[in-house]
């Protein structure tokens, strides 16, 4: 797929992951833009990057989702979706009746899976109209090893990975689109999602 002059936008795009991606998109001189729900966030990666087009957006919100995609319009659509937002809680004893729980359970359902969907059906004819698309979802290895501390996270992940690769299937079989679907899963990688877990992690700028 030929990324020059193509226009790119990255969900939980204002740090970690997303900015190094967003960052080396730009480096190549694809258009970005990113989207992200804390302000001052968004504000400090301008200024990192000028280039940079933010759009301060709530992925768990549907307002925000169809706000985004009638913004995202205007600017001219994009050629590539990269569904970055996740969110992850901290562990919690399964073996314990505790209603934080199943709303920490339900939260990351929400962003890590549901929320996915709702911008994939919302930016689908869009991406699909291009010459060459693409929707890039961000899993996690714990989608393949479930994690005993994070089980609930894990579990968003896998729903997230067997959706993806449906998805993909679905697109490759149908005879309207060029549309391609890329799954990324990475390592344990030092961001703020799991700045509470020992052990080694990968630093963003290795990610490439």
């Amino acid at each position: 797929m030929d990324l020059i002059n193509k226009t790119i936008l990255i969900t939980g795009g204002s740090a970690g992951i997303g900015l190094e991606a967003a960052k080396q998109f730009l480096d190549i001189g694809v258009k970005v833009i990113i989207t992200g729900r804390n302000h001052d966030k968004l504000h400090t990666a301008k200024n990192l990057y000028p280039k940079l087009t933010t759009i301060k957006s709530d992925v768990a919100s549907e307002e925000d989702a169809i706000s985004l995609y009638n913004q995202v319009k205007k600017l001219g659509g994009i050629d590539i979706l990269y569904n970055n937002a996740g969110v992850g809680v901290m562990p919690i004893n399964l073996g314990v009746a505790d209603d934080k729980h199943f709303e920490g359970a339900k939260y990351e359902m929400d962003i890590n899976y549901l929320a996915v969907i709702r911008l994939n059906n919302l930016f689908l004819n869009m991406l699909k109209s291009r010459e060459e698309g693409a929707i890039i979802n961000t899993t996690s290895v714990l989608s393949y090893v479930p994690s005993l501390l994070e089980a609930t996270y894990s579990a968003s992940k896998t729903a997230l990975a067997f959706y993806t690769k449906s998805l993909r299937e679905h697109l490759r079989i149908a005879a309207d689109s060029n549309l391609k679907v890329f799954e990324l899963l990475p390592p344990a990688v030092d961001t703020e999602l799991i700045a509470h877990r020992e052990g080694k992690k990968m630093s963003t700028e290795n990610l490439n």
